[in-house]
């Protein structure tokens, strides 16, 4: 399966012209920067997201010298954000998430607030969205597929910084 992936980077600059060409050549994918945190978007073949992540991780290091893969951006939107994203109102969001439209399927938990907004993860949002036909077909790692991913990058950077772990 084909999964998308934002991770949360460093080593690298937006400068760097021949990093920036192998992100997007090599792996079809982006580097954007916002407010000094540094992000790659892209995607990989895999048997399931942890796999794909970490596979895609380790081959970005290799080939980008200086690259740090620090974790994965859990991509949180709010109900303008959704609303914008799948082309609806305002209010047509907020009634899938308050139950009152689409209920069939109860809209996804969400990750935490922002002020006194809730914000959800966009993959889960998304593949809720595919059930009604709105979503954009891509599968992106769950929250738990996430914490698997960031657990296995911390443990990667922290021996990398240990010269004495195995």
């Amino acid at each position: 399966m084909y999964y998308e992936f934002c991770f949360v980077v460093e080593g690298i600059s937006m400068n760097d012209s021949a990093a920036v060409e192998q992100i997007v050549e090599r792996y079809d994918g982006q580097l954007s920067s916002i407010k000094g945190t540094h992000r790659i978007d892209a995607g990989a073949e895999g048997q399931d997201a942890v796999r794909a992540a970490l596979e895609l991780a380790d081959e970005m290091s290799l080939a980008i010298p200086g690259l740090r893969i620090l974790r994965t951006d859990p991509e949180l939107v709010g109900v303008a954000d959704i609303a914008e994203l799948c082309q609806r109102s305002r209010q047509n969001v907020q009634q899938w998430v308050d139950g009152e439209r689409n209920a069939e399927v109860p809209f996804p938990s969400h990750e935490g607030t922002v002020g006194r907004s809730l914000a959800w993860r966009w993959g889960d949002v998304n593949t809720w969205l595919d059930h009604i036909g709105l979503g954009d077909g891509v599968a992106r790692p769950t929250r738990e597929e996430s914490l698997r991913i960031d657990l296995a990058l911390l443990e990667r950077l922290n021996s990398s910084k240990d010269p004495g772990a195995a």
